[in-house]
């Protein structure tokens, strides 16, 4: 993993963005915190907040809107 501190990463960033985007971690270290550059946010599998709806249209729209996503 490649970590950066904030000024290295302004002067250094569409290379950072091309190793995330390689799948190579990227972390920019902000005084006590660090931020990842990641290529891909997972998603939540379908029927994930299922339960959660008392409707059982506004679950098979979640399901929908989910299931298309993979």
């Amino acid at each position: 993993m490649t970590t950066l501190t904030l000024d290295e990463a302004q002067q250094h960033l569409p290379d950072a963005v091309q190793k995330a985007l390689k799948g190579e971690g990227v972390a920019i270290k902000v005084d006590r915190e660090t931020v990842r550059l990641v290529h891909d946010v997972p998603m939540r599998p379908p029927g994930y907040f299922a339960e959660c709806y008392r409707d059982a249209q506004d679950a098979a729209f979640e399901e929908r809107v989910c299931g298309g996503l993979k």
